[in-house]
């Protein structure tokens, strides 16, 4: 079975790599690598004048003759891409797809570059270059060696399987190529592990060859990646187990599935997988992704009360019925529940102050979106499949993040959402949820990549928000959240790092009541006036620089906007200033907002800790350890915050659930408990 599987990668290797080039050299890796230029919406585009560094710019890898695998998330706000070839030209590229759940993105140009070959094999310490765009200054080359094989637990991304190097890569190094000796390919460059700045410290990682190519064949065929299910859930073995064996244990296993077809039982240890050693659950995670999605049967073995046993896992009846849905699919572009994808007909692109935005009808005449895609604006462009439409700006004195259209001539068949019936969420809520919003690449409002809920909307707070992992990315603002039974539930806001929000319909019951308050066209003018401010004084602040201008009015103009996602950047950039007492209090306020944002949390945890203000990082570790209490970054900030606030009990809490969560990063946090260095002086 291990050779079949090498006989089936290389072949996959071979079918991606027509016309193979003979082996070189990393320098002459160098014609088989681009530089990725995207325009992101407010943002220069990178080779055009920009001083380096500044505008966002990235790095690809050529894997067929004019097709260039890069990094999602270079291009993923993307509005155009261009890239720069080796001989300098600069050239239009087009999306041809993508996975969010590896980062990886498949774009296409028209020239026949040849595509890079593929090494065969990759060892701990061998020699290994990246090849990228750093900073933007163009293709350069750093070597090093590889660090680590199989690294599943970075992250960065839902499916992993990292090659780890101290081979420097910097910002706009992703999406470039990690090269062995001979030039060949051995990862694509996926992300920098770096402590207070995005800059190299030596713990870079690359998507392995292996996951690329297997994404690559998946996304040229299907438009999309289709992952094996061996339906089991599993969890990380316990201490007293660990003393055994490291492996992952069953805890369940779905009925019919391929897991128990093979006979496998709660309580088994999976040790391997095909050819792939297991530690962990996100190791069985990679095991499995890796595996190409035709693959009909793979040998595991466990180990079930002290006994080894060798079994097969078949994936044949999955296989068949994912052909026959493929072809009975009503609709290839949302492989999703019909009463999710329906409601792709209530969301409509929107352009004013932000020139891609999204926004969600609820009356035959009105649509809702988030008041920073308005600003200050008094009408918007919505645009229909009959044309494009002007929509006016309702005053209203509610003073959130939402702002209320007018516009006449929307599409008679268009759904609209019966707000009255619509669920509240609970903590207890389970089950999918999906964003729906203009996509800036497809040119087309589509249903994201679903996710669940990581906490309801807090009591306590200025503004409730919903806390998801489904899917956003710029342009779905405004765009609606709905469940599993297409249901309106939210509009989307925005968010990062894998955790996004929407503001409950709630809210949009509070911004239609107050239409005919007294004070809605003084509310609606200051709240859109100060964004506009705030948003020019944050352009203007130059990344955070010292001395840069427009700093020091941050504080007052952006707390007087009090817009959620503003206060944040403020923050971020303040800091990055040296002004840490000013930053404190803008992700103070905006955790006074919204409490249970994981995002917002740890932005002020950061800035307490760069303020030197130990003490008052405790309270703070602790909600964002009930927040998210398997969050290994979220569980590192309470032990660090335990130490240096003086609150060992707190250490020790988030040691303990570290622990569970990672056991790998829990020694590390264990010897800086018990030897904890002088807390950094205020910066």
């Amino acid at each position: 079975m291990a050779r079949f599987i090498s006989c089936l990668v290389a072949a996959i290797a071979a079918a991606l790599l027509a016309g193979t080039p003979v082996k070189a050299s990393p320098a002459a890796a160098l014609e088989h690598v681009v530089s990725v230029l995207p325009v992101w919406p407010g943002h220069q585009q990178g080779g055009a004048g920009a001083r380096p560094g500044r505008a966002p710019e990235g790095s690809g890898v050529v894997v067929r003759e004019g097709l260039i695998a890069t990094a999602w998330h270079v291009i993923e706000p993307a509005t155009r891409i261009d890239v720069r070839i080796s001989d300098g030209r600069i050239l239009p590229a087009r999306l041809v797809a993508q996975d969010a759940s590896t980062d990886i993105a498949l774009l296409s140009i028209d020239e026949p570059i040849k595509p890079i070959e593929i090494a065969e094999t990759q060892g701990i310490a061998q020699p290994v270059c990246a090849i990228g765009n750093a900073f933007g200054l163009g293709l350069s080359i750093t070597c090093g060696v590889v660090s680590a094989l199989n690294v599943s637990n970075a992250g960065f991304n839902t499916v992993e399987d990292f090659v780890q190097t101290d081979a420097a890569a910097n910002p706009g190094s992703s999406g470039g190529a990690l090269v062995d000796k001979d030039g060949q390919l051995v990862g694509m460059v996926s992300a920098i592990f770096a402590s207070d700045a995005d800059a190299n410290i030596g713990v870079n990682f690359a998507v392995s060859s292996q996951l690329l190519l297997r994404v690559t064949e998946a996304l040229m065929a299907d438009g999309s990646v289709t992952y094996l299910e061996p339906g089991w859930r599993l969890n990380r073995a316990r201490r007293s187990q660990l003393a055994e064996i490291a492996a992952p244990v069953v805890v369940s296993v779905d009925s019919g599935s391929p897991a128990e077809r093979a006979g496998i039982k709660v309580g088994d240890q999976i040790v391997t997988i095909g050819v792939r050693r297991v530690l962990s659950p996100r190791d069985a995670t990679a095991a499995v992704a890796i595996l190409p999605g035709t693959t009909d049967q793979v040998s595991l073995t466990l180990q079930r009360s002290g006994e080894t046993k060798t079994v097969l896992l078949s994936f044949a009846e999955e296989a068949a019925q994912v052909a026959s849905q493929r072809e009975t699919a009503k609709d290839p572009d949302c492989p999703y529940p019909e009463d999710v994808c329906q409601m792709r007909q209530s969301v409509f692109p929107v352009s004013s102050f932000d020139p891609v935005g999204s926004a969600t009808r609820i009356a035959d005449d009105l649509l809702v979106t988030n008041r920073h895609v308005v600003g200050n604006s008094k009408t918007a462009t919505v645009h229909t499949p009959s044309g494009p439409k002007t929509a006016i700006v309702v005053p209203s004195a509610y003073s959130g993040d939402l702002a209320l259209l007018q516009v006449d001539g929307l599409p008679d068949r268009s759904v609209i959402p019966a707000l009255n019936a619509s669920p509240a969420v609970s903590p207890e809520r389970t089950g999918a949820f999906y964003a729906i919003g203009a996509d800036i690449a497809r040119k087309q409002v589509r249903v994201f990549d679903p996710g669940e809920l990581l906490s309801p909307p807090a009591g306590d707070g200025v503004f409730a928000r919903l806390h998801v992992t489904a899917q956003m990315q710029p342009g779905v603002s405004g765009g609606g959240l709905v469940d599993a039974a297409g249901r309106l539930v939210g509009i989307a806001v925005g968010g990062g790092d894998g955790r996004f929000e929407a503001i409950p319909l709630g809210d949009v019951s509070k911004l239609l009541d107050l239409r005919g308050d007294p004070q809605a066209d003084r509310v609606t003018e200051e709240l859109g006036s100060g964004f506009e401010d705030c948003a020019a004084l944050l352009d203007a602040s130059g990344g955070g620089q010292p001395g840069a201008p427009g700093t020091t009015d941050l504080t007052t103009i952006c707390s007087k906007a009090a817009n959620h996602g503003q206060l944040l950047k403020a923050g971020r950039i303040l800091a990055q200033a040296g002004q840490f007492d000013e930053a404190i209090r803008m992700h103070g306020q905006a955790v006074a907002q919204v409490p249970n944002s994981i995002n917002s949390r740890m932005s002020l945890l950061v800035s307490l800790q760069l303020g030197g203000r130990f003490a008052e990082m405790t309270g703070h570790a602790r909600k964002l350890m009930e927040l998210a209490p398997d969050d290994p970054q979220a569980l590192r900030f309470s032990i660090q915050s335990g130490v240096w606030g003086r609150d060992i009990e707190l250490a020790e809490d988030g040691y303990a659930a570290l622990l569970k969560a990672d056991p790998r990063q829990a020694q590390a946090a264990r010897r800086f408990i018990d030897a904890a260095p002088p807390a950094p002086p205020r910066r």
